[in-house]
């Protein structure tokens, strides 16, 4: 049992000595850029040498330009709640055809430059709700039949009373 003991304690021993420093992040970015389908231009940005995704906060912009010349940013883009280390336009691109530039300057400098399409996204169509008032009146229909079922089943249960009160009609006889 001794000699078992010694033996995985040399063998941590051993491992501890011999593990390396844990590779830590860090060294240029990658931005990988879209746009959203809409007006929206996206970044996702990771560590270049090992392809993690950035936690530390990114600072980046965009700049865009149409091939006729009309200019647009910079634009300030901000962390999404969508996922780790993608961030999104903080205004929207104007409508046409564009070459985004996004340029990151913190933690590290970096640059990517697509070309993107931005358009109006169709609105979506108001679903059909319910009106309390109609919602109202199919509570009064539904309270009404039951109260409606509910008489005709005493009545009925009355009238059934009465005749097996009055004993056998006459002509018929009974078996006991």
């Amino acid at each position: 049992m001794t000699r078992a003991i010694s033996l995985l304690v040399a063998l941590v021993v051993t491992a501890l000595l011999t593990a390396g420093p844990a590779h830590a992040h860090g060294g240029p970015i990658k931005l990988e850029v879209q746009g959203d389908g809409g007006q929206g231009v996206n970044a996702t940005v990771t560590y270049q040498n090992d392809g993690h995704m950035v936690t530390d906060q990114v600072v980046l912009s965009y700049t865009a330009v149409t091939p006729d010349g009309r200019t647009a940013g910079p634009v300030r883009m901000i962390a999404s709640s969508e996922g780790q280390a993608f961030y999104r336009s903080e205004e929207p691109l104007p409508i046409g055809n564009w070459t985004v530039t996004v340029t990151a300057t913190r933690p590290s400098q970096a640059q990517k430059t697509v070309a993107i399409t931005s358009t109006l996204l169709p609105t979506p169509k108001p679903v059909a709700t319910d009106s309390p008032t109609s919602t109202i009146v199919i509570v009064l229909v539904a309270v009404g039949a039951v109260l409606i079922l509910g008489a005709v089943t005493i009545l009925g249960r009355r009238r059934a009373r009465r005749v097996n009160l009055a004993g056998p009609a006459k002509g018929k006889l009974q078996r006991y």
